[in-house]
């Protein structure tokens, strides 16, 4: 491999890493709040780059320009599924058996929006062209959507890190994140805000889907390896950690194609895997230190 070509792997890693942080932003901000697993979440993006290629296809909407739909469209999404799903699951009691059939919950709701979505609009692939045009560097070169990608992507995480860092509701999430018992305590209306917590983080996702199928085919199956990916930098940028997720997000896009030039492409997952029982074993063993620690 020369220096090229490895500089090439690198900007294509931290392209990919930018979405799969963007991803898993939304998942770590529900689960962290919540403590509710969404494993529906990579469904939210699959309905995301369907809303971004409907509107590119049938009104000339440009990728970039849906997200001004998308992003409210997916908000209300997840506020009415936390009304229709999370609320009576809530009336149970105890937060352990609101975890457990959330989950059973969620994956009826994968289900549904899959079949729904190969009912609706087949298994065909879809694909958007959109600024494919590439633009050299110095050693390199890139598609324009590519770039705009990283970019939408950074300038999202780094609003939601500004948003939970410097804001009294971002203060207060972070609170709730870390105890939600002392949160209530301090007059924090913790059920209003995992309300909104939970919206925001389906409107992450369908940003998130808007943005991949600008650079992936579009079908009704795309949200589950995303999950997958969201799942792994979650755990390893920690629980509401926006900065975390986007450097584990960097840190799996780069080494996932580094890896798969020298294994293969068919062994992404298998690296994605590899990544997180690593981490898992370093942090067993005291050599990470604080790394990857939620807020």
């Amino acid at each position: 491999m020369n220096f090229e070509l490895f500089l090439q792997l690198v900007v294509f890693g931290l392209v990919e890493g930018g979405l799969y942080a963007l991803v898993a932003s939304g998942l770590s901000l529900t689960y962290g709040v919540m403590k509710i697993l969404n494993i529906a979440h990579g469904e939210f993006l699959m309905v995301g780059a369907y809303v971004m290629f409907w509107l590119f296809t049938l009104a000339g909407v440009s990728p970039v320009a849906s997200l001004v739909v998308a992003a409210p469209l997916m908000f209300m999404l997840g506020l009415l599924i936390f009304k229709l799903v999370i609320v009576p699951l809530e009336r149970v009691g105890a937060s352990h058996l609101v975890e457990r059939s959330s989950l059973i919950a969620f994956f009826g709701i994968l289900i549904v929006f899959q079949n729904a979505a190969l009912v609706s609009w087949s298994a065909d692939y879809r694909v958007v062209s959109y600024l494919q045009n590439p633009i050299s560097f110095l050693f390199f070169n890139i598609s324009i959507n590519r770039l705009v990608v990283l970019g939408i992507s950074v300038a999202i995480i780094f609003a939601l890190d500004f948003f939970l860092r410097r804001t009294f509701s971002g203060k207060a999430i972070r609170a709730i994140t870390q105890d939600r018992e002392a949160g209530m305590l301090m007059t924090i209306n913790a059920d209003r805000l995992s309300f909104v917590c939970f919206g925001l983080g389906t409107c992450l996702a369908g940003i998130g889907g808007s943005l991949a199928g600008m650079l992936h085919v579009i079908t009704p199956t795309m949200g589950f390896p995303f999950l997958i990916k969201a799942f792994v930098v979650m755990i390893i940028g920690g629980l509401g950690n926006m900065r975390g997720c986007l450097y584990a997000g960097f840190l799996l896009g780069v080494l996932e194609f580094i890896g798969a030039y020298f294994v293969g492409e068919g062994y992404r997952s298998a690296i994605d895997y590899f990544i997180l029982v690593a981490f898992l074993l370093l942090v067993s063993h005291g050599y990470l230190g604080k790394f990857g620690r939620s807020l």
